[in-house]
């Protein structure tokens, strides 16, 4: 029985994203056998994909080719995949959890009767782990079916380094045309990025834990200490309306890896800390002393933020005026 690692290689405008070399890190954790690399494009650009990535790698590649697959479309990635597989008994299809794979991963797990485990971090003893309810705890789940549809955390590993050896081969591969009822036409940068916090040496950051919009003030007032600074948030802050969109940092917004990270009031979801984990020091303000972002921070402050804050501010400038 035929029991390979399949990862399937998410790419925009020409280029592979970089977790899908993390995802590939995954799938080498594993060690379950055999893993091979799919990228599903048109005929165009598959063939210029698939070598690039086989280059990069030296694991098999197979090349997907269909002029419906120009554009990123969830029915299309289902359709195409659920009749690759129809022959074949994966061990895992692993899926980078961008907004892309949270997209059609769980559609894809349904075609294939297969478990879907989504947002994985870490992997042991034949179990996957991912945290629940906004961070407070984690989870190990354990497949019991054959195969396993599998997205990874962007940020938990490591990418992939460039294959010496190559040890697989090259394939492309025409896909038969399928009618689909959705179509893209194009892609358009989000509104969301915001140049100002990938740049900054300083980001202070909210989350639900602030308590009310009132007190962003606080965090802004603290911002103003650094000449090259900006205010972040969790996506929590923004639905609530409390900092638009451009703030939002993690999986679905900005990634930042600032010289000091403030975290103020952030539980430490693993879908925020997947976009701030490499800042090179992390302080975080939290009043609940298990809250999951200490298990991240270099520094840790249990108290409210409100008064912790203010004091923090008096004590900084009273410092610079001596």
């Amino acid at each position: 029985m035929n029991r390979t690692v399949y990862v399937a290689a998410l790419h925009e405008k020409g280029h592979f994203m970089q977790e899908t070399f993390e995802t590939i890190s995954f799938a080498q954790e594993l060690d379950k056998g055999k893993i091979v690399l799919l990228v599903l494009a048109d005929e165009e650009s598959v063939t210029t994909l698939s070598r690039q990535l086989f280059l990069e790698t030296g694991l098999d590649t197979i090349g997907l080719k269909g002029n419906f697959l120009k554009g990123y479309s969830a029915e299309a990635y289902i359709k195409t995949l659920s009749s690759f597989f129809r022959d074949k008994e994966p061990a895992c299809v692993c899926i980078p959890h961008t907004s892309q794979g949270a997209d059609f991963a769980p559609q894809l797990s349904v075609a294939l009767q297969a478990c879907c485990i989504t947002a994985v971090e870490a992997v042991g003893n034949g179990a996957f782990t991912r945290t629940m309810f906004g961070g407070k705890f984690k989870v190990e789940i354990r497949p019991t079916k054959q195969a396993s549809v599998l997205t990874v955390l962007p940020g938990t590993w490591n990418p992939c380094s460039h294959g010496n050896i190559v040890q697989g081969e090259l394939t492309i591969t025409d896909v038969p045309d399928e009618s689909v009822s959705t179509r893209t036409h194009g892609i358009r940068e989000s509104s969301h990025k915001n140049a100002a916090l990938s740049d900054s040496e300083v980001v202070v950051s909210a989350g639900r834990g602030v308590g009310k919009q009132e007190n962003i003030r606080i965090l802004r007032d603290l911002c103003s200490l650094f000449p090259k600074s900006a205010l972040g948030s969790t996506r929590a802050v923004c639905d609530l309306g409390w900092l638009d969109y451009t703030h939002q940092i993690g999986v679905t917004g900005n990634k930042v890896s600032p010289r000091l990270y403030i975290a103020c009031g952030i539980s430490g979801a693993a879908q925020h800390v997947a976009g701030m984990k490499d800042s090179r020091l992390i302080i975080a303000v939290n009043t609940d002393i298990d809250a999951s972002i200490f298990r991240v921070a270099h520094y840790g402050v249990v108290e409210d933020l409100a008064r912790f804050i203010p004091l923090l501010i008096e004590a900084y400038i009273k410092r610079n005026r001596e």
